[in-house]
């Protein structure tokens, strides 16, 4: 087990490390794994509904990969959200983004902007879930390089070059996010306890079906492979 996390501490540094070197390359698959949330959904053909939507969207009822892709480009604060918004806003991510989160764009901490159980459903949907995200963002991987295809030797000798980057880098958010996770299961529901004792009460039977609910996606979204 003390191999297991010093791997992970390790991989965490190769992960951010290569990424803070790695200037645009960052950006774009950050992107790419938005791209890919939608597909995870089966939602691919409204890529671009995410860009109709206001800073406050996380208060309406988007789908999940719009919701995460409203909140990661459009940075809004998350400091006023009700129990619902936070069942939300975990399922939403846990379920589409392949990155684990402790910080969110907009500058909010996760553990402290979500409650005890919400903290629950997002760590495990992210746990759970994982397998169904990495394989839709390899997929995606995979098809981004055909779009260079068409092009020139050096415009396809990039394409290969970002699509293996982008397969290290998937594996290492899925390999480090499973590890980061099953420590915030436990650690990050108190710190959203002491934050939001109310909340965490008023979502704890809700959460309890949207447990059952996530489960059942990680199964599912995996078939959305084949759309």
């Amino acid at each position: 087990m003390e191999r297991f996390w010093g791997a992970c501490f390790v991989l965490l540094i190769i992960l951010y490390g290569s990424q803070a070197i790695s200037g645009d390359f960052d950006e774009a698959y950050n992107q790419k794994v938005i791209l890919s949330s939608y597909a995870v959904v089966g939602e691919i053909d409204n890529i671009f509904d995410s860009s109709k939507l206001e800073a406050e969207s996380y208060n309406k009822s988007y789908e999940k990969a719009s919701l995460v892709a409203a909140i990661e480009d459009y940075k809004p604060s998350l400091k006023k959200l009700t129990a619902g918004n936070r069942r939300t806003i975990a399922s939403a991510f846990g379920e589409t983004d392949l990155r684990y989160h402790i910080k969110l764009k907009s500058g909010n901490f996760v553990p402290t902007t979500l409650d005890f159980s919400t903290n629950i459903l997002y760590n495990y949907s992210y746990i759970v879930n994982t397998p169904s995200k990495l394989l839709h963002n390899i997929k995606t991987d995979f098809a981004m390089e055909k779009e260079f295809a068409g092009s020139g030797a050096l415009i396809r000798e990039i394409g290969t070059g970002m699509k293996f980057t982008f397969l290290a880098w998937d594996i290492l958010h899925a390999i480090t996010g499973l590890g980061v996770a099953f420590v915030m299961l436990f650690v990050g529901c108190f710190i959203g306890l002491l934050f939001h004792p109310i909340d965490s009460v008023v979502n704890f039977f809700p959460v309890l079906w949207n447990l059952c609910v996530t489960t059942w996606h990680a199964i599912s979204y995996i078939f959305n492979l084949f759309k």
